[in-house]
């Protein structure tokens, strides 16, 4: 992974730093955003789809900064599925970081953990 803190998005580039305290309560306040959406009734079917598409970018502006959702979907229309596959983007960035975090502490933990005596 080149640079695993910067998420590149429809040609934008987000720092993104899943280990630093004030990202992760960033994503926990985006998270809620998503939750709270979950529960509202709206109409007719373009009504939700409208409506869920303005919670994702409300979601983005939330975790990156105000106005990113602008620049992320810049040129898309409101649709689910564009919606999802962005989403999807993100949590396989965020699921890269977690795994090269995990693996350098497996690292970290195997060359300072006491050796084991064999029998």
């Amino acid at each position: 992974m080149e640079n695993s803190y910067i998420w590149t998005i429809n040609g934008y580039e987000f720092e993104l730093d899943m280990e630093d305290a004030e990202t992760a309560d960033r994503y926990l306040s985006a998270m809620k955003v998503l939750e709270n959406a979950k529960s509202a009734d709206f109409g007719s079917i373009a009504e939700k789809i409208r409506a869920y598409c303005k919670t994702f970018r409300e979601f983005y502006n939330v975790l990156l900064g105000e106005n990113a959702s602008e620049k992320i979907f810049s040129g898309i229309k409101d649709n689910c599925r564009k919606y999802d596959e962005i989403y999807a983007s993100l949590l396989d960035f965020i699921a890269e970081q977690r795994a090269v975090s995990s693996n350098r502490m497996n690292e970290i933990s195997k060359k300072y953990a006491p050796k084991r005596l064999k029998k």
